[in-house]
Order: structure tokens, then sequence, then C-alpha cells
């Protein structure tokens, strides 16, 4: 049929004689891409053959109408502004499916639970993939451990091109592990080593590496990427998995590809390997509107409805992922450029390994609506660019997000977000299901600090957003927000279930540089570190939400600015554990004031350490009350106001919350209510570490390995030095600088994870003229946290709790070591030794911690306060504890 001379000439006539008119042309799985599709009855195969006829026939209201069944997706589905003016829609009652993916036949026995397949193309190396969908479900690529993680026990970088910026270009990181952890390895040929990929966690990112190679005798792995980022480095006690190798094949649900071609399974209970449908996936994007942004002409006023996209592929490139927020390199299967009036309605995209759709550059006017995004490997939506486009045609914005189910994301980049704005404004979020990601939910603008931003006038309205962190990240928000944002409006959602892995669960996030954002009549409950948290920011209005059941703490600010930071006015506060308040609220400058606060559990509220009273004299909450709100039944959280709650006296005005999420149609509905969610399974504490550091092994230059270094990059530094050293050649050297933003920059801290008996601290220091040192242990477990041992150096005067022991010379070593005990019956008192040149050690015993509550040694830091340009060295630092790691 495709040759035929008459078939050809018929199809010429026909479109000749609809030029320019508006067009039907019909798809099918039985079509034939020979035909002209212009009638139910001839339909072509392919949407491509469809959209190609339609170039020389289209008019106003052309159409492609699809109908049931399932079609292969060989290559992703590109529009141009040759293809502009279209509607793309299923048949009525049809719900077509275009499969990226190949199914996997001819599965047979291999022993030990495992079955196999033999998979064309993939010895030759035509062919690999790094997904499998088995049953509908994304089946877990072989890994160890099982559940949960392997701990780092110590990080060497070394540096092998330094590049420009303020860490290297490219370097080689050595990860020391335990034995046991990395013994799997060991059997595997250098091509299979190749293949193994290491996937870190760290605090908000994560990093994905090829291993390079095994030092055997060190218990390392090797592995060459960027240089680790000072503020979010890899350290003694970070979290990794091992994954696809074949030994690592042990649990149902896992799969492992080989690379002679054969694809190994283990079924799940009940599975039947003779009628699963097993999917392996090939095409990488599903949907491209390329609008040409810099000649403006622009891919426009084209509809898809009712289609459904699946199986899309994410193959891990050789250089791994390199740590970034939102895993924001990532591309997604539907990608929008120089796209106008383009509408995506009642589709389904699932099961793929990038973000699901992005209207990226010169977008305008463009909508996502009831749609459906699933098990995708970074995140669901994304509006705008990560820098500020160069003219105003390149800037997207008006773009609506409305009533979708966003939800199991994060499979493979597990620092991706439910919905992401960088700098775009004018979007609208509205209605919208966004739920199971391992950070944040929606986060909008993409400026850390004051300097410009086109995130604003963004309107973030009615979602319901929830069950997020999974204790696997942290610093997370079920929004978050960064930058001038000046009108935008967070207002009438619903968020709950946000718990990170350490510190950082939060529902409303105000980070760095939030300006202008008005949070209002917003239900939040059921989060790890606090219902409403700013880090800083400027002139914010948090009004008439709901923030209920926090765990460690329900409010909290971090930076102290001479501006007004945020105003906080007609809230219902009510929990019952951890504190009211955490941060330097005597401080910081806020407008409080006709707010509800009660603590269900029926202790004290007090507003850090003040009753009312006391905190009224500050000025703060004039007209606040603690007084139970009369919910109809906050344990069920049923958080509706009984009509003689006292919050409305104080002006609280009630919403309804039950309007959040989506709406429509009862299946819609239903589909965004089925999923259920078990509770949060938490990971256990990392094992006790032990610090041996004389900082030899770092080179000159470098910073030091095992800590998070946080620094200003402003005349001050912690790096490796050979200046000086109280043993071997080496020691760190930290300067310290005027003009910096925080006068506790710089300072270097560790992680020992001490919980139990006694710990031991010993260093060397050599002070300079002028030097203001703070060196703390500190608790972060308690909200505030709680401190242990701690004590001051200012200038040469060495202070614990404000009284000066004695005094120690500059520009000469001098050796200290601190005891104390741990747990929750230690004594809350430590011990100091301090041993001056050519002197004996004087003793100070019986301190007292700082705080009561200090039970763990989470947190070793080494501080600089000094305001001024001075110096401080540092060397053989050492922690140990009984309950340490070898």
């Amino acid at each position: 049929m495709r040759n035929c001379p008459m078939v050809i000439a018929s199809l010429a006539v026909v479109l000749g004689s609809l030029s320019a008119q508006a067009a039907t042309i019909y798809v099918s799985p039985a079509g034939n891409d020979a035909w002209t599709g212009l009638g139910a009855d001839v339909p072509v195969a392919t949407l491509e053959r469809a959209r190609d006829l339609l170039r020389q026939t289209k008019g106003p209201g052309s159409r492609v109408i699809v109908a049931d069944g399932r079609y292969t997706l060989r290559q992703p589905f590109v529009l141009t502004p040759a293809d502009s003016g279209v509607v793309y829609e299923a048949a009525p009652g049809a719900r077509p499916v275009f499969s990226g993916g190949r199914v996997i036949r001819g599965f047979e026995p291999a022993g030990n639970g495992l079955w196999r397949a033999k998979i064309d193309g993939v010895a030759d190396g035509a062919w690999y993939f790094d997904q499998l969908f088995v049953d509908g479900r994304r089946a877990t690529r072989a890994r160890t451990p099982n559940k949960f993680y392997y701990y780092m026990l110590d990080v060497q970088e070394e540096t092998l091109v330094k590049g420009s910026g303020n860490r290297p270009q490219r370097a080689r990181q050595t990860v020391t592990v335990r034995q046991d952890d990395l013994s799997p390895l060991f059997g595997l040929s250098d091509r299979e080593l190749r293949d193994v990929q290491m996937v870190v966690y760290h605090k908000w990112d994560n990093t994905t590496r090829f291993i390079e190679s095994l030092d055997r005798s060190e218990s390392a792995i090797v592995t060459t990427g960027e240089g680790l980022k000072p503020w979010n480095s890899w350290g003694k006690g970070d979290r990794y998995h091992l994954e696809n190798f074949r030994a690592a094949l042990d649990a149902p649900g896992e799969w492992f590809l080989s690379r002679d071609g054969w694809l190994y399974y283990v079924p799940l209970e009940g599975q039947d390997m003779a009628k699963v449908e097993v999917v392996a996936p090939v095409v990488e994007k599903f949907v491209l509107f390329e609008g040409d942004v810099q000649s403006g002409k622009w891919v426009e006023n084209i509809t898809i409805k009712g289609l459904t996209f699946l199986h899309g592929e994410y193959r891990m490139p050789p250089g791994g992922f390199e740590a970034s927020q939102a895993a924001s390199p990532i591309d997604a299967v539907v990608m929008a450029d120089g796209a106008r009036n383009v509408a995506i309605e009642d589709c389904e995209f699932g099961h793929f390994g990038r973000y699901g759709v992005w209207f990226r550059k010169g977008c305008r006017d463009c909508a996502l609506r009831k749609s459906y995004i699933h098990d995708f490997g970074a995140g669901g939506v994304r509006i705008g660019e990560s820098t500020v486009p160069k003219s105003e045609r390149e800037q997207t914005g008006h773009i609506t997000l409305d009533n979708n189910v966003i939800r199991h994301g994060g499979r493979i980049f597990p620092s991706a977000v439910g919905v992401w704005i960088g700098h775009s404004g004018d979007n609208t979020v509205t209605h919208n299901e966004i739920a199971d990601l391992y950070y944040t939910g929606i986060s909008a603008g993409w400026i850390w600090g004051y300097s410009g931003s086109l995130a604003k006038r963004n309107d973030i309205r009615f979602n319901r957003v929830h069950h997020l962190g999974w204790a696997v990240l942290s610093d997370m928000g079920g929004i978050y927000t960064l930058g001038a944002s000046e009108g935008t409006v967070i207002a009438n959602n619903v968020f709950h279930d946000i718990y990170a892995y350490s510190y950082g669960g939060w529902g409303l996030y105000t980070d760095e540089g939030s300006t202008g954002i008005l949070m209002e009549k917003n239900l939040v409950y059921n989060t790890k570190t606090g219902s409403f948290h700013q880090h800083y920011g400027k002139e914010n209005t948090i009004r008439n939400n709901i923030l209920a059941f926090s765990k460690l703490h329900q409010v909290q600010a971090t930076r102290v600015e001479e501006h007004l930071s945020f105003t906080f006015e007609k809230n219902l506060v009510f929990w019952e554990t951890g504190s009211l308040l955490a941060g330097p609220w005597t401080q910081v400058k806020v407008n409080m004031d006709k707010n509800c606060y009660w603590n269900a559990a029926g202790q004290d509220v007090t507003f850090v350490g003040m009753s009312l009273e006391q905190w009224r004299q500050k000025g703060h909450d004039l007209h606040s009350v603690i007084a139970d709100p009369g919910f109809v039944d906050a344990k069920k959280l049923d958080f509706r106001l009984k009509p003689d709650s006292p919050a409305i006296k104080i002006g609280f005005e009630p919403f309804d919350y039950t309007r959040a999420g989506v709406y429509g149609e009862a299946a819609w509905i239903a589909k965004a209510n089925e999923a259920t969610y078990p509770p949060v399974e938490w990971p256990p504490d990392p094992p006790a570490m032990a610090i041996n550091d004389g900082f030899e092994r770092p080179a000159v230059g470098a910073k030091p390995s095992g800590a998070e270094v946080n620094v200003e990059n402003k005349g001050d530094s912690i790096e490796v030095t050979d200046e000086f050293a109280a043993g071997g050649k080496q020691s760190l050297k930290i300067t310290d600088s005027p003009g910096l933003r925080n006068a506790f920059n710089p300072h270097l801290v560790y992680s020992p994870n001490h919980s139990s008996g006694v710990t031991r601290c010993s260093f060397d220091l050599r002070i300079g003229p002028g030097a203001s040192i703070n060196h703390e242990w500190r608790d972060w477990r308690p909200s505030p946290y709680a401190v242990g041992p701690s004590l001051w150096i200012n200038g040469t005067n060495l202070q614990v709790a404000g009284r000066t022991l004695m005094t120690l010379p500059t520009d000469r070593w001098i050796h200290c070591e601190i005891t104390a005990d741990l747990g929750e019956n230690n004594s809350r008192t430590w011990d100091l030794a301090v041993t001056l040149p050519g002197e004996k050690p004087r003793e100070f015993k019986g301190l007292k911690a700082g705080s009561n509550a200090f039970e763990r040694l989470t947190w070793l830091g080494f501080v600089s306060n000094a305001t001024d340009r001075t110096v401080f060295y540092l060397d053989n630092l050492e922690v140990t504890s009984q309950a340490s790691a070898p």
C-alpha cells in the first residue's frame, strides 16, 4: 500500500484541495502512514505523520484525533512554529498510551530465585538502561544496603584542576568506609566496578558518582569529579549507598543488567514471570515544543489533551551527577521553549527519569491542567530558568499549573522538587496535589540574597502538599522561597507530614533574601522542625495561618538584620512537643501581634524563656492570647473552629482548608486520594566517629577533610598550611577578616555523633594577636540546640562561662584536652586541661555544661568571632570515645 501510485496520487489531490483549511487527521494503532488520516476509516499510525500532513493542509481549528490503544514512541514528538494552531486530543472515551519503552520478554529461571532474559544490543554497546518498570511499578536497581545507608568514615580531597572558583574545578575524593561495606565490590572486574554508582546524601543535596578504583589497604572508595562545595561537602558520617552490581541483587523487586546482555530480576511475592509486563525505557523525552525565541517565531495555540506518555529513559552520564539544589541541571520529558498559548490538559506522564514538564525559555500564557505526573526520577514541573534571561523576549511568565496530581518523585535525584519556579513571575499554581518527594514541595525564586530576581507576583493557592522528606534529605519546606518576591501570595494551601533527615523540615520556609511575600490562610501540621521558618528576608507577612503539631519547635527565625524581617499576626499556633520559638527572637526585628498560642500537652507557654507579660515588655504580642483555640478535634486533624473560639475574638478569620487540592469530577478527586502513605521510618543514628587529623594528607591550600568549612571568601579562609605545625609539617590555618556578613564566620564543624560514654577531645592551638575563638560541643537534637563544653579565647584570655581561667601566650603552640561524659544520665559537667610550652598541664575540673539538655555530641566546632583580620592555627585534632568507630 505504501508504494501504491494510486494512493500517493490521491493523497496529493486531497492535500491540494484542503490547503489552508481546517482539517481533522485521525491516528490509530491500526493506521498507515501512507494514508491521509482525513477520515476515521483511513487513519495514519503516528503523531509525526499527522503533524506533517497538517503542515501542508491545516487552517484555523485543525485537529488530530487519536484512537484508543498503545503506540510506540520511537523519538520525541517535536512541534515547531510551523505546527501552531492545532489540537491533539484523544478520541471520545479513549485513553491512548504512547510508550517510550520496549517490552522485555523471554524470562527464564536462573537459580536462587532469580529470573533472567537476554537483551539484544547490550553486549555490543548499542543499548543500556538505568530504569526498569514491572507491572506498572518502578523496580529497584540492585543496591546495598537494601534499606537505609552506609556511612563515610573520612573524606580526603586531592585537587586535580584548581580552576578560578572557591573550590577545585576537578578533584579526586578518597572516601574511607568500613571494610564490611566495601567487601561486596572486591570480586568485581575493572569493567564491572566502573558501572557501580555511589549515591551520596548530604544536607539538601545528593551526588552520584561512578567508582574510579578501590584502595583495599585503606578501605577506601576513590572517585573523581568536581571539587566538593565548602558549604555542602561530604564528611564523616555522611550517608551513601552503592548500586548496579550483581552481588547487590538480593531482594525482591530488584534488578540488574549485565554488560553481557542478561537482565536479572528477583520477582516480588506473587509475581508470575509468565504474565508480568516488563518495560525498559528507550526514548529520553516525550514532547518538545521548539519555538525560535531569538527570532520571535513562537510555537503557539497548541493543545494536547487526553494523551498518556510513559517510559522515559535517563542515562547517568559518565561524570555522574554533581550536587545541585532542586536537581536544577536536570531537564524534562516535556520541554517548551518559545511557546505561547500552549495548553496540556487531562494528560498523563509517568515512569520516567527526569522532570515532567518544563516551560523553560521565552514561554508565556501556557498551561498544564488536570494532568497526572507520577513516578519520576527528578521533579514534577519547572517554570523559568536558573539564570536571569538576557532579554524580555527570553523571559517566561504567566504560566498556569492548575488541578494537577504530581507525586512519587525524586527516585533518581532525591533533591528535586514538585514544582520549581526559577526567574519567572506572574505564574499561577493552584489546586495541585503534590506528594511523596524527598525534598521540597514547591520552590519559588532562585537568587540567594537581595539582588535582582524575576520571581515576583507568583500566585500559589489551594495546593495540598504533603509527605515530603521521608527522613532522606534536610533543609526543606512544603513551600520554599528565595530572593525578592514582591507580590507573591502563598494562601489557602495545606502542608503536612514534612520530615527532614536532620534539620529543616519546615512547612512555610522563607530562605535567603525572601522579600515581600504574603503567607496567609494556610494549614500546616505534622512537621519535624517547625511550621514556619525564616532564615533571612525582608518585610514578609505571615498572617491568619493554622500552625500545628511540629515536633521540635513551632516557629523559627535565624538571622538578625537591621530591617523588618517579617510580620507574624493572627496565627493559631498549637503544639504538644518542642518549644514555641527557636532562634534569636530577642534580636530579630519582627512585628508580632493578635496570635493565639496553645500547648495541648499542658506545658507552660513561654517565649524564649519569657512569660507572655515579659515578652510583651519587648513590644511583642500585645494583643495575643494563650488559649485553646477550640478546634473541633485537633487529634483527628479536624481544625475547624468551634463557634466560641477565642481566636475569632482576636481577629482570626476561619477558612475552609478542605478546598485545597484538586477539584472536578469524582473520579479525578478519587485519583488524587487513592495513594496511601506509611508512617515515616527513621534511619538509625549514624555510627559514632573517631577524629584523628594532623592535617598532613591534604595539600597545602586545600580544605580539611571530613569537616564542614564555612567561609564567606571575603578575605577569610580555612585551609591547610605549612607555615607552622605542632607535629608533622602541616596544620590548619583559620583567617578572619573585617566586613563579613556573619560574625561567626569563618567556622569549622565536625559531626562525631557520640551518644554515650566518655568523649575526649584534644588539639593544639597557636593563636595570633587579637584572636577571638570559640570551641564548642553541641547537641542539635533539642530545639534550640543544647550546648555542652564551651570555651572562649578572647585576645589572650581563656574563658569559660564568662570567667577567665588563665592567660595564654600568642604565637606559641598550646595543647588543650577536654573530657565529658555523654548520655541521658551524664553529669552535665566537663574537665579541661591546658598545657603551655615547657609547663605542666593546668587542670579545671567540674566545669558546667552550657545546657542541662546536652546529651550527645553531634556538632563540634571551632569558630572565629573576630571582626578584624586575625589568624589562629589548629593541629593534631583528636576526638575519641569508647563508642567511636575504629
